[in-house]
């Protein structure tokens, strides 16, 4: 976690410092990545960064969930969370999400390299704190299946959470496969036909977790 000198920058400059870091990483890796240059980048001083974070794995770490939980923001933002529940979420603004892959290419790579294992034993590590954000999020939106009655109910929480990473882990793969064959760049029959994919994912979806 960062420390609180951290936590009282104002939102642009925590996010040139993130940005700076992911850059850094990608670039170069963890290990061969400086804090010097991740400072210079996000034009603060190189002893600022130690007191923005305890160590380098330290920012890392918070890098990784920095960048999930900012596609998030944006997918909420599209979307209420409180209004969407597991099939909503992949449908609401799929084209704006798309788009982001020409937005944020960067972290889009850095988040297929944190899953693809780039950065060794660390990614076991960023891997297990993304799945942690990740499974309060679905949660959240199994819950508002529930009460939407669009998620059946004879099927405890667990369950249905396992059967949703379940069907949803070969197909994020198979995008991020996709989406790294194009080089970040989708056409609009690129398009197509990852918003086939998820329609198909979808419907699997609801054939097993949807109410009858």
């Amino acid at each position: 976690m960062p420390k609180r000198t951290f936590n009282r920058l104002d939102d642009d400059k925590k996010e040139r410092v993130i940005r700076a870091a992911i850059e850094e990483f990608q670039a170069r890796g963890f290990e061969n990545a400086k804090i010097e240059a991740i400072a210079r980048n996000a034009e603060v001083a190189k002893g600022s960064i130690y007191q923005y974070f305890d160590d380098k794995k330290e920012l890392f770490i918070y890098s990784v969930t920095w960048t999930l939980e900012y596609f998030m923001k944006i997918i909420d933002r599209q979307t209420p969370l409180q209004d969407m529940d597991v099939y909503d979420y992949f449908l609401s603004g799929s084209r704006e999400r798309f788009e982001l892959l020409k937005q944020e290419p960067l972290l889009v790579a850095f988040s297929m390299d944190i899953y693809t294992g780039k950065f060794g034993s660390l990614a076991l590590e960023a891997t297990r704190e993304l799945s942690r954000i990740g499974e309060e999020y679905e949660l959240k939106l199994i819950a508002n299946g529930r009460r939407k009655g669009t998620v059946r109910e004879d099927l405890d929480d667990k369950t249905l959470l396992l059967f949703f990473q379940g069907v949803t882990e070969k197909f994020d793969t198979e995008i991020m496969e996709k989406v790294k064959s194009f080089d970040y760049n989708p056409t609009e029959e690129h398009y197509r036909e990852m918003e086939n994919l998820l329609k198909n994912m979808i419907s699997l979806l609801k054939q097993g977790m949807g109410r009858n």
